[in-house]
């Protein structure tokens, strides 16, 4: 078996490499935080989205109100 320099491994620097590295399910496993976490999170974005959107509200309102006031050209 003919082998280039720099691409020699052994199998213990492989197989360690294998066990450091997390398995592609570890990696991708939403579950790792359980439901009741991720709920929290959850109910916190949608309070975030409803102050977000109430001010986006009021100044829309205020905006047009603003431009009620001003007389036209």
């Amino acid at each position: 078996m003919a082998s280039t320099k720099g691409s020699d491994q052994s199998p213990w620097i492989v197989a360690r490499a294998e066990v450091s590295r997390p398995s592609p399910a570890d990696r991708f496993n939403i579950d790792r935080e359980g439901q009741a976490k991720r709920a929290w999170k959850l109910r916190a974005l949608e309070q975030q989205f409803q102050k977000l959107n109430q001010y986006c509200d009021e100044t829309v309102a205020e905006i047009r109100a603003s431009l009620d006031r001003t007389p036209s050209r």
